[in-house]
């Protein structure tokens, strides 16, 4: 039962099993999930949760069991933190994933540890020792369902995210092996989130993030009081691969993925700089290089030919409505690269109220972008297509107009900053953070250092400033 196997991992893992690597990777990780999620609970959709939350439970609460809305000097429910901060952790599209797995998994995954920990009081070590479980079970699971899940039209980040939240709950409540497998069954049985959330440009791509903290932990606690799931959820005739993964007929072997339990991967994440969708940022990375040639001579780009594979390809939005479809267009992506140079949260908030995504304006910078926009095509190119997931690749090239004699650049990027290969020093996670918090006393950030040495409660107290 694949399952089972999951749950004896997940209940037998120790932190002393732990690489100085995974260590490492894990502690930039909570930094760069913090600062993102910091920043992320002012945005529209993370106050909208958080007025929703209050309306539903308001005068429920039990203060002496509750935990933190990271960036606001109030606590909640278990629940309603882990929803809350799962949804501002991924608003901003500038949470960290994994290329294989093709699924966020700190935006779950802290979420998830910080409430239970701080709730039950834990320490550190505990706390740490969850989350490389979290990101163990995601990639494993992730990476064994795609690229077939994505391409069913399921967002992996609500479905697979869901049993990764399930498995962080599951190890800080300490349960048996018998009530992580009953945990696993009942978030299968919850996983949702579908792509058309996504590219619809509606706000339930980060509902998927929040709902699958929310709907692990409820399974995990569910699981404790000795409410049952199904063991064979993942793998069974009706279970998860043959619904949401695999043509009815297709035969599966799960014989090689549970050779891979255990064999901790969490290095292999991403961090984003970009505040767009991942598929999008190698082709930002190209146009900020094009950038540094042409410099301030947009004006006389006459057409460009962007070359990627064909997922990226296909967030060809040419005409977005609103931010949350602006996050998903690539010719908007690149336009903003060219035109400003700088691919940040203020700059396109700044873009946005200068009327981006309105049909006039009067801001020369806006106008640019959106001349650029109408002479670009964006093509899928099989030889790029082959490349992927192993590789994120894209090719542009752009022709001047006769003042620079028709002249041509070119350039390409294989893999987008921030990939394990083209990885983030940690000097330049906290260049993110304090470009995202530009008032934040970043001192408090040591804590995580040495978050082995404390108990959640202080650490989650002293990065919220308390």
């Amino acid at each position: 039962m694949f399952l089972q196997n999951i749950s004896k991992f997940i209940s037998n893992y120790r932190y002393e099993q732990s690489t100085l690597a995974s260590m490492t990777a894990v502690k930039a990780a909570f930094l760069d999930f913090f600062g993102v999620t910091y920043r992320g609970i002012e945005e529209e959709a993370s106050n909208i949760a958080l007025t929703t939350i209050d309306e539903l439970f308001s005068g429920k609460i039990d203060l002496n069991f509750s935990a933190s809305v990271i960036g606001k000097n109030l606590k909640t429910d278990v629940l309603s933190a882990a929803f809350i901060n799962g949804v501002a952790a991924h608003v901003l599209e500038l949470d960290d994933g994994h290329r294989g797995a093709q699924l966020h998994l700190g935006s779950v995954i802290f979420p998830t540890a910080l409430a239970i920990s701080e709730a039950h009081d834990l320490t550190g070590r505990e706390f740490l020792e969850s989350v490389i479980v979290g990101y163990e079970v995601g990639i494993l699971l992730g990476k064994l369902v795609n690229p077939d899940h994505r391409d069913n039209g399921f967002h992996t980040t609500g479905t697979i995210g869901t049993f990764v939240a399930g498995a962080v709950a599951a190890k800080l409540l300490k349960l048996d092996v018998d009530q992580i497998l009953n945990t696993l069954g009942l978030c299968g049985t919850q996983a949702a989130g579908l792509l058309e959330s996504d590219h619809g440009g509606s706000m339930g791509k980060v509902l998927h993030v929040g709902k699958a903290a929310y709907n692990g932990i409820l399974s995990a606690y569910l699981a404790r009081n000795g409410f049952t799931g199904s063991g064979t959820i993942f793998d069974g005739d009706e279970g998860f691969l043959r619904t949401m993964v695999l043509d009815k007929q297709e035969e599966f072997s799960l014989e090689d993925a549970l050779r891979n339990v255990g064999n901790v991967s969490v290095r292999d994440i991403y961090f984003k700089k970009y505040p767009f969708c991942r598929h999008l940022h190698s082709s930002i990375d190209t146009a900020l290089k094009l950038k540094a040639s042409i410099g301030d001579e947009y004006s006389h780009i006459q057409h460009i030919l962007v070359e990627t594979y064909e997922v990226a390809a296909q967030h060809d939005n040419y005409h977005p409505k609103n931010i949350e479809e602006l996050k998903q267009s690539l010719p908007y992506a690149i336009a903003i690269s060219l035109v400003v140079g700088e691919v940040s949260v203020d700059k396109i908030n700044q873009l946005v109220e200068f009327g981006l995504l309105e049909n006039y304006s009067t801001v020369d910078d806006v106008n640019a972008i959106k001349k650029i926009v109408n002479n670009m095509t964006i093509i899928s190119d099989d030889e790029l297509t082959k490349l992927y997931p192993s590789k994120r690749p894209s090719n542009i090239i752009i022709r001047l107009d006769e003042v620079f004699r028709n002249g041509t650049f070119q350039n390409s990027t294989l893999l987008p900053k921030g990939d394990f290969e083209n990885p983030f020093q940690l000097k330049e996670l906290i260049e993110k953070f304090k470009g995202l918090n530009p008032k934040y006393d970043v001192s408090n950030l040591t804590v995580i250092d040495s978050i082995e040495e404390y108990n959640m409660k202080y650490v989650v107290g002293k990065l919220n400033g308390r």
